[in-house]
């Protein structure tokens, strides 16, 4: 594997992640330590986006990403596909195409 095969994900979203048609139905779960999650906020600030965050090192914050992603691992874009049904997109490169794709210059 080449040091630059984890750049190869930033133009193709995750197929199965919904589209919304709010970036208010989107939120991120991230710790503020995180080299991932700072490279998703840079692109987050880029794009002009504003998105809910959540620190998981909050105890709540950190159960929610649990309970609904499955996963303690950060970054996390929940995806709000409707009210109280979400889709938990990971990987910081996935979340990055998704935003490009799906919000790109709208807040």
């Amino acid at each position: 594997m080449s040091m630059f095969d984890w750049l190869k994900g930033a133009d193709k979203p995750d197929a199965s992640a919904p589209a919304v048609d709010s970036c208010e139905r989107l939120a991120l779960y991230q710790r503020a330590w995180c080299p991932y999650c700072q490279r998703v906020k840079a692109v987050i600030a880029e794009l002009g986006l504003e998105i809910t965050e959540y620190d998981t090192n909050e105890p709540e914050h950190l159960q929610a990403l649990l309970a609904g992603g499955g996963q303690r691992m950060v970054p996390c874009l929940r995806i709000e596909q409707e009210p109280g049904h979400y889709y938990w997109l990971y990987e910081s490169m996935d979340i990055i195409a998704y935003l490009r794709q799906h919000c790109g210059g709208r807040s």
